[in-house]
This record gives C-alpha cells, sequence and structure tokens, in this order.
C-alpha cells in the first residue's frame, strides 16, 4: 500500500515517514503542485494523500480544490495534517473532499490507525476498475476519459486533435424489440467496431448507446470516408437496418474544458438525429449559436410568460359551401420586447423536448378562454376556437382536471374551445384512450390535428372519440393530381363515414378550394381565406 506525503516541512516529513515506512511504501513530494503531478501519474497505486494545509506555490485548500474537479484523483482519499487547531481551516478541507484532519504533533498510533481505518473504507466502497472502466464494453468511463483526456491534449500540444460520437437511432426499439442481451451485444460490437477505426486516441462509453473518441490525426476528416464506415459498420451489425448516427468535432480548442469538447461533438451529432437521409454532421460556428440562441429562449421562457410575450393569433376556418367563418384555430408567436416575433418553428420543437411546452399550452388555453369569455360577455359573434394539445401535455399529471377548471373558472361553454390533437401524438394506447374519454366526458370536443402528415393510425381514428378530423397540407399540396385527388377524396369520405366533420389545412389556391367544394369536405382553412391574425384584427372580420 502506497502513501504520498505533500508536506513543504522536511522534518515533519521525515517524521510522518518513520512512523509509517515500515508498513507502507511512501512518496514524498515538496508542495502541492508536485502532489498533483504524482498523483496525476500514480493514482492507481496511490491509496492514501497525507496533506499539509500550508505550503508553497500550491497549498492544501488549492490542492484538495484541484483534486476534487477531477473524478479520477478525487477517488483517493486525503488526511490533512497540520499545527493549526482552526476548525474554520478544518471544516474548509472536509468540504474541499479530505476524510480527516491530523494535528501536530503526531501520535504514531493514532495516525496508523486513521489511515487503516480510511483505506479499508475506501477498498469495501468502491474499486477503481469500477471507476475506470464500463463494465459492459470495456472502454473507459466518462470521467475516467476526462481525466485521461485531459491529460493527453496537456502533453501533445503539437497535434490537431478530433472528437466524433457515435450514437444508434432508436436504440429503445432495439431493446423493446430483440431484448436487452441482444442490445448489449450491440453495443459490445459496436465498440469493437469503433476501437478498429478511431486510431491513435481514447474511447469511452459516453452515455447508454454513445461511444465517444478523441484522437489525434493532422488530415482533415473525409465525409465520404465516415459514411463509407458507418455503412459498413451497420452491415455487419448482430441485427439488421441499425441506423447509426456521428457527430465531429474536427480540430478542437484544448483550451476549452473537456465536457465542453464533447458536447460539441454531440450538438452535431443531435443536429441530425431526427434526419434519415443525413448520417454525419460536424460542428459548426453556426450550430452553436443555435444552440446559444436556444439556451437564451429557455432562460427567457419564465419571463416571457410573465410579461405577456407569447401573443395568441387566430386563423379563421371557413365553411366551404357557405363561404362563411365557422370557426378558427388558436396559434402562437412570440413577440419579443423590440417587437421582433419570433415564429413557432423555432421555439415549439424546442420546448417540446424540454417540457417547457406544457407551460405554454396552458397559458395559450387560458388566454383564448379569456377571449371567448369576453366575447360572449359582450354578446359578440361566437365560434369554436380550438387549441392544441403537445403530446408532452397529454402526458402531464391532472392535464384534464386543470383544463376543466379553467373553462369553469371562466363560465364558458367548453364546446366553444375545442381540442386539437396531433396524430403522431395519439397514437393509439391504453393511456391515450383514458385521457381523450375524459376529455370528452368533461365536455371538450376533440380534432385530430395533421391527419396525412405522418403516422395516419386508424386504429386511432376508430377508437378514439374525435369529432373532426383536419386533412394535413401536405396532403392538400398534391390534390392537382390524379392520385393526390383520389387520397383526399378517400380520407374525406373516411371522416364523413365515421361521422366527423373534415377541415382542410394549408389551402391556397382557389383551384384547391373548388376541388375541396366538389369534395364536400367541410371547412377550409389557409391563406387562401386568411393568414393567422392578431386578435384585434380577427374581432373586427366579417362572413
Amino acid at each position: 500500500v502506497t502513501k504520498l506525503l505533500v508536506k513543504p516541512n522536511e522534518i515533519n516529513r521525515e517524521i510522518l515517514k518513520e512512523t509509517l515506512e515500515d508498513d507502507y511504501d511512501v512518496i514524498e513530494a515538496v508542495n502541492g503542485e508536485e502532489g498533483l503531478n504524482i498523483l496525476s501519474q500514480y493514482y492507481k497505486d496511490i491509496s492514501l494523500i497525507l496533506l499539509d494545509v500550508v505550503m508553497p506555490v500550491c497549498d492544501g485548500f488549492e490542492f484538495l480544490s484541484r483534486q476534487k474537479s477531477d473524478s479520477l484523483l478525487a477517488s483517493v482519499p486525503v488526511i490533512v495534517t497540520t499545527g493549526n487547531n482552526s476548525q474554520e481551516d478544518e471544516l474548509k478541507c472536509l468540504g474541499l473532499g479530505a476524510v480527516d484532519f491530523i494535528t501536530k504533533p503526531y501520535n504514531a498510533r493514532i495516525v496508523k490507525s486513521r489511515i487503516d481505518s480510511v483505506i479499508k473504507l475506501r477498498e469495501s466502497s468502491m474499486t477503481l476498475a469500477a471507476i475506470e472502466k464500463d463494465e459492459l464494453t470495456g472502454l473507459y468511463t466518462r470521467q475516467a476519459f476526462y481525466h485521461h483526456a485531459r491529460t493527453f491534449t496537456h502533453f501533445m500540444t503539437e497535434e490537431k486533435f478530433n472528437v466524433v460520437i457515435l450514437d444508434v437511432a432508436d436504440f429503445k426499439l432495439i431493446n423493446g424489440t430483440y431484448g436487452t442481451k441482444k442490445g448489449n451485444e450491440v453495443l459490445v460490437y459496436l465498440s469493437n467496431a469503433f476501437r478498429y477505426y478511431v486510431k491513435n486516441g481514447l474511447l469511452t462509453r459516453y452515455e447508454g448507446d454513445q461511444l465517444l473518441g478523441l484522437f489525434h490525426s493532422n488530415e482533415k476528416l473525409d465525409i465520404d470516408r465516415i459514411n463509407k464506415n458507418i455503412n459498413k459498420i451497420a452491415e455487419e451489425a448482430p441485427i439488421p437496418n441499425i441506423r447509426i448516427k456521428v457527430g465531429v468535432y474536427e480540430n478542437v480548442d484544448t483550451t476549452l474544458s473537456m465536457p465542453i469538447i464533447c458536447d460539441r461533438a454531440l450538438m452535431a451529432e443531435k443536429s441530425i438525429s431526427k434526419d434519415f437521409k443525413t448520417n454525419v454532421a460536424f460542428y459548426t460556428d453556426e450550430l452553436n449559436q443555435k444552440q446559444l440562441a436556444q439556451r437564451q429562449m429557455e432562460n427567457d421562457f419564465k419571463s416571457a410568460i410573465a410579461n405577456k410575450e407569447f401573443k395568441v393569433y387566430y386563423q379563421p376556418k371557413y365553411d366551404v359551401q357557405t363561404e362563411h367563418i365557422v370557426g378558427a384555430e388558436a396559434l402562437v408567436r412570440w413577440q419579443k420586447p423590440d417587437g421582433t416575433l419570433i415564429s413557432p418553428g423555432a421555439f415549439i420543437p424546442l420546448f417540446e423536448s424540454d417540457g417547457l411546452v406544457v407551460h405554454l399550452d396552458e397559458y395559450v388555453f387560458e388566454n383564448v378562454c379569456q377571449f371567448q369569455k369576453e366575447r360572449m360577455e359582450n354578446k359578440l359573434p361566437m365560434v369554436p376556437i380550438s387549441v392544441n394539445l403537445s403530446r408532452a401535455s397529454i402526458h402531464f399529471n391532472d392535464v384534464v382536471e386543470h383544463y376543466v377548471d379553467i373553462v369553469n373558472q371562466k363560465q364558458i361553454p367548453f364546446e366553444c374551445v375545442p381540442i386539437e390533437l396531433t396524430e403522431s401524438a395519439t397514437l393509439y394506447s391504453e393511456k391515450i384512450l383514458e385521457i381523450t374519454d375524459q376529455l370528452v366526458k368533461a365536455g371538450f370536443k376533440l380534432h385530430m390535428d395533421d391527419f396525412g402528415s405522418g403516422y395516419s393510425s386508424l386504429t386511432s381514428l376508430n377508437e378514439l372519440n374525435f369529432s373532426t378530423v383536419k386533412l394535413d397540407k401536405s396532403l392538400i399540396d398534391y390534390i392537382d393530381q390524379v392520385r393526390g385527388k383520389k387520397i383526399v377524396q378517400q380520407a374525406i369520405d373516411l371522416g364523413h363515414g365515421l361521422d366527423m366533420k373534415v377541415v382542410a389545412e394549408g389551402v391556397e389556391s382557389k383551384e384547391q378550394k373548388d376541388c375541396l367544394k366538389e369534395m364536400h369536405c367541410d371547412m377550409i382553412q389557409g391563406f387562401y381565406y386568411s393568414k393567422p391574425l392578431k386578435q384585434e384584427d380577427f374581432m373586427v372580420i366579417r362572413n
């Protein structure tokens, strides 16, 4: 068992060395900086550090702070030895990660007893192998990788480094379809393949099914070659049709912290995670600016809600036969204090991914209910104004009770605020059936939004109690083609056959409108009649 003595005073080092060297191997350091260098090289062999507080170059507090920032180095316990009986110093050292505190003069029996206790506790709680290597793949754990990568880049200052992260799309689906054992087999295979292709570097199982490598190379990375390697790995995988996504941070800035360096490669991979056509992406400054903008939007969200920066717009729905307004859909825009208008395409996907959309959905719903209340109180003509409910909101606890309370507080009919659910959010399940039944029993009308844009689940149409189905713009765009027209006609007939009203979204031309009229579509929504309108503009339009 090896001990590291980090003490500037030679006499004190000699006293402790004589006390310990019969039972332990002892390494000496004259200051904190030297001690950290020794620890960084020999942390696997060092079982305990005896550390003085007052030292030149790097004192005990700085030593503990820097050791604590590295998970591998922090795994080696520290006992602080000092002639100062200050409780403040003792608390500070313990707060920085020291496990014990011994004051001078040294009692040999007490020193040995405390050392033995600390070592036994460490050995019983963890092993270094568990900290350093991932049990399944044999690659470094993330924290071990950070440690070795810092050393790697520090000593090879003339080299250009690259980071590559490999991720398997829909890995949960693999586990669900083939079982966890086969999923683990895939991960082991990918780890071995990663070892083969990533030379001159360090590899880690970064998280779950994400594998990451840091390597040095003066050659510019070739995207075609990377794609070729990805295809080969996928073809030889233990299961068919796996999709591999790769993010690359080329020529990394080694002055950045290792987590930030890795995040840049991850950022590149995430930018194509839902793109079926692209499998490789490189980190760019534009990606970084986009992420910074997204973080800023998340940071601004709470104040934007409080300051009513989110504005509700209303897009009218027209009866195809009479061309009168028979409803509207509530849509949201973000108007910054400087007047800048942010489109929903910029913030809705972000807020859907981080859960903030739940609060935004409720904000829009409450605003629409208040608008309907004011129209009713002022005896103005009222039409149903549908409100979108996101997938995250559907699964939010007590969402039905919460929305029912809002309607009751505003004292408006439930029928005047229909709920729109996207077809992807309503893929049939017992949970969705339960929630939609609760909404209908409460009095809400349900509209299936975006029908035809993706899954088009007929089971959902059959099992869930929708009163209206909305045909997505992607169907209407092809209505001038023979096959496209037949599909739209069949979709309208299907909706009518299930006793539902049919709304066509994204109608932009008279030709589309006339065609839908011939098909007996019930309602039209789109730029042909009106773009989304501010509340004050919507209030003054006439049928």
